[in-house]
């Protein structure tokens, strides 16, 4: 494993070279590894000399495609590479305009799951996997196939407590947070120009540490990615906290399959279920006649 991963990551480092040779390229994002060399961090490659820090290994945690959104209206091709959830993300990105396809050099990297750096076991993310296998990448090291991988979760099953314990778990969960936004701006989700929670005018809310306002915030966000978190678990990684994020968004997921049958954000070129409307809607609605 470690021989494939070496050659993987020569040969990334090969094809970001003769991408950044092009007179149009602007940049290439990948990884570079942290300078105590126990994880993994986004880096931008602008000059081919550069890709020498490029990595491909099993702690790639970060997803480059969160970036993308930053760079809308740049002058000059993006180089990319991503992983499974990475890819699912970049379509996201795509089909919400927040990035022209046209603009992109998309390297699809297989990834036989990642680990996890306070245990070395397989991380927790990967157990429920899916490539985009049909996402239009420009190359790829190897088939874009959705790996086998068993993992267990080390989560309380929620759908088995009452309304009153999970108002409890949620309410003990939430109050950990420390209103850093570490996982707002980590999320590829987070592209709004302006977020509600950074407007002053009107102010939705503030930065006080009570709960009702930690709650709020938390409720926001994971409602706006309901249909379009890929599981990537990167908020709970980045939370300083351990707060629990990766069970809210998932929770969400759950219920979205099951109220709407909608699954797999990114998977396929299904709309997102925030974004579509049907006149078959079974519930009222309320802005007049359907």
């Amino acid at each position: 494993m470690r021989d494939q991963l070496k050659g993987m990551q020569t040969r990334l480092r090969e094809i970001a070279a003769a991408f950044l040779e092009r007179p149009d390229a602007l940049c290439f994002i990948g990884w570079e590894m942290t300078p105590d060399e126990k994880e993994t961090r986004p880096f931008f490659a602008r000059k081919p000399r550069q890709v020498k820090r490029l990595v491909w290994n099993e702690m790639c945690h970060p997803n480059p495609a969160s970036y993308l959104p930053g760079l809308r209206g740049s002058e000059g091709m993006i180089g990319v590479a991503v992983k499974g959830c990475d890819a699912r993300a970049l379509r996201e990105l795509i089909r919400a305009n927040q990035i022209e396809r046209k603009n992109l050099f998309v390297l699809g990297i297989p990834c036989a799951g990642l680990v996890d750096p306070n245990t070395g076991a397989i991380a927790s993310r990967c157990s429920e996997c899916q490539y985009p296998v049909d996402l239009d990448y420009d190359e790829t090291l190897g088939p874009m196939e959705t790996p086998d991988l068993t993992v267990e979760r080390s989560a309380p099953d929620l759908d088995a407590m009452s309304l009153q314990q999970r108002r409890a778990f949620w309410k003990q969960e939430l109050d950990k947070c420390i209103r850093c936004d570490a996982c707002r701006k980590i999320c590829y989700g987070c592209y709004c120009p302006e977020c509600i929670f950074e407007m002053s005018d009107p102010k939705w809310a503030t930065n006080r540490g009570d709960l009702a306002d930690k709650i709020f915030y938390h409720a926001v966000r994971a409602y706006h990615l309901a249909g379009r978190c890929v599981g990537c678990d990167e908020c709970a990684r980045a939370c300083p906290m351990g707060v629990r994020l990766d069970l809210l968004n998932r929770s969400l997921r759950d219920h979205a399959k099951e109220m709407f049958s909608f699954d797999g954000a990114g998977i396929t070129d299904e709309k997102p279920l925030l974004r579509t409307f049907s006149t078959e809607d079974p519930d009222p609605f309320f802005g007049g006649d359907k």
